[in-house]
């Protein structure tokens, strides 16, 4: 994330010598562009994602949970398919 944070804090400094060298729109929209960036990365780095996962399931439901591809073939809950 260090990465992003310096990339789009160069972005910023560069569009805005951009705009100083040669003002028009599009140097405008590079500084909104990298501003938005920016402070997205900074943003995101304060929620503190996280890879838990949660599931809550009723009482005669059957949940299955993973990070990948799941099949739910051959699983049997209370003498039928689950299918």
């Amino acid at each position: 994330m260090l990465v992003v944070k310096i990339l789009s804090f160069v972005a910023f400094i560069a569009s805005i010598a951009w705009c100083i060298k040669s003002p028009d729109y599009e140097p405008v929209i590079a500084i909104v562009t990298s501003l938005i960036a920016l402070i997205a990365s900074w943003r995101a780095s304060k929620k503190g994602h996280s890879a838990d996962q949660h599931q809550v399931v009723g009482e005669n439901g059957l949940g299955i949970q993973a990070g990948g591809d799941v099949t739910t073939g051959g699983i049997k809950q209370g003498g039928r398919d689950a299918r």
